[in-house]
């Protein structure tokens, strides 16, 4: 959890006192609908519906690591295996082996 509101999940490499360098990165993306509900009509979820992403997939492609200063960390935590990242972690990289063995 990062002090400007960003959330990453992933892997710590290596740490010291001035970074924190970050691996097998995902984020939280929120995807909101399109279209304008009519008026009086409620939209089912107007907040918008959460998923994870994989980073390196964005526009400007960047690699899979990062080297976050440590100022800039309010805090850390460890996942529980079956908590709902985890889990949505597990079936993203269950997926691309499946298709690597397609191949």
């Amino acid at each position: 959890f990062l002090s400007n509101g960003q959330v990453y999940f992933g892997q710590i490499e290596k740490q010291n006192k001035v970074e924190v360098v970050l691996n097998d990165i995902y984020y939280l993306q929120v995807t909101r609908p399109l279209q304008q509900t009519a008026e009086g009509e409620q939209q089912a979820n107007p907040q918008g519906e959460l998923s994870l992403v994989k980073l390196g997939n964005e526009l400007h492609g960047p690699t899979d690591a990062m080297h976050i200063n440590r100022d800039q960390i309010l805090f850390v935590e460890d996942l529980k295996d079956d908590s709902n990242v985890a889990t949505a972690i597990a079936n993203y990289k269950s997926g691309i082996q499946a298709s690597e063995e397609k191949k």
